[in-house]
């Protein structure tokens, strides 16, 4: 009797699991999530004119950064939903490729707000994954040497650097794990499309400019509210 009763107690487990409400999503649903969100770039660099002094022949590469990643999804129908990506702005060190660890000569921050349409799997237990794809925007901002690093190189030289905004691809995979009808963790991640032009400039005057395809991975672990 005792191992009958443990066996309908298994098998209630499972139907709940299996079975249970939970993520549920409906068409008109809200899910917001917020979390820890790291940007790793996979950097590839064309490199600057081999005539000019100290940074010819070089490309460029730039860190990872870690920051509060925010998304926001809208649910058309039970099974999909357009979501929409932000962050608060991720700052990253610009490096100059001499070989090794490289010399951190500058940095920029970005913002790079994203639109996805999304596709929600059925739910397995209290996981339901998704799948996504859409546009990202990357804005670049405060770009700025370490004039205390570069104009030394230069011969006292003022050096500045800017880059341009990009517009790319992006995709997403994640899944949500339900705590509740109403709460649950998250973990996703994303490749995103980033391709800028350096633009370097001596003295005011723009001396050279390379492209720098980005395409980080970015990942994020957090926790959501669904309404």
């Amino acid at each position: 009797m005792q191992l009958q009763g443990q066996v309908k107690g298994a098998l209630l487990l499972t139907g709940l699991l299996l079975g249970s409400p939970l993520m549920a999503n409906q068409a008109g649903d809200f899910i917001v999530r917020a979390g820890v969100a790291n940007v790793n770039p996979d950097v590839s660099s064309e490199r600057f004119d081999s005539a000019l002094p100290a940074v010819g022949g070089l490309g460029v590469d730039v860190d990872d950064d870690t920051q509060l990643g925010l998304t926001f999804t809208y649910m058309v129908t039970d099974s999909i939903g357009v979501e929409l990506l932000g962050a608060t702005p991720f700052t990253h060190d610009i490096i100059l490729d001499t070989g090794g660890e490289g010399l951190v000569v500058g940095e920029t921050s970005q913002l790079p707000p994203t639109v996805l349409a999304q596709f929600y799997a059925p739910k397995i237990g209290p996981v339901r994954p998704y799948v996504g794809v859409g546009l990202n925007y990357t804005l670049f901002f405060e770009d700025s040497i370490d004039d205390a690093v570069v104009s030394p190189l230069l011969g006292g030289a003022d050096a500045d650097v800017k880059l341009s905004n990009s517009m790319g691809l992006a995709w997403e995979v994640g899944a949500d794990i339900a705590l509740n009808d109403k709460w649950l963790l998250n973990l996703s991640a994303w490749q995103i499309d980033i391709d800028t032009e350096a633009r370097l400039y001596v003295n005011d005057a723009r001396v050279d400019k390379i492209d720098v395809e980005l395409d980080p991975w970015a990942y994020m672990v957090g926790v959501g509210y669904r309404f």
